[in-house]
């Protein structure tokens, strides 16, 4: 039996963006658009940090996970990556996975709006909280 934290590798692509899209619909902000850039599918969504930092992520599957990338603001490039949980192409590092994506689209979510509350911390203090 499939476990609900398992990814959804071979499941259709249609039946996956109608199950991604009931999700969207219940969790993500109202404003969420459904678009697609360079080819790539998915949600852009706006997000305001609990200390009023606007950042505007792209949520994605990427064919094993799912992955939020940083569109608003530019994010500095930093020494250490790690310092601030963000690849150098603007991904946001949601967990333990090399590929730093999450199996799910709530999970994802979830974690990328943690992530933004954390980033806001960083920008002030040069230190992560977690």
């Amino acid at each position: 039996m499939k476990q609900e934290s398992e990814p959804d590798t071979f499941i259709p692509a249609s039946t996956r963006l109608l199950r991604d899209q009931a999700i969207v619909e219940g969790n993500l902000p109202a404003s969420t658009r459904y678009l697609s850039v360079a080819g790539v599918r998915g949600w852009l969504y706006p997000i305001e940090s609990e200390l009023g930092d606007r950042f505007l992520l792209f949520l994605y599957f990427d064919g094993s996970g799912y992955q939020v990338k940083v569109v608003e603001p530019v994010v500095e490039r930093q020494a250490d990556p790690h310092a601030c949980h963000l690849f150098s192409d603007e991904r946001i590092c949601l967990g333990q996975d090399p590929s730093g994506g999450m199996p799910t689209l709530a999970g994802a979510y979830s974690k990328s709006v943690v992530w933004c509350n954390g980033y806001s911390v960083f920008l002030r203090t040069a230190r992560f909280p977690f």
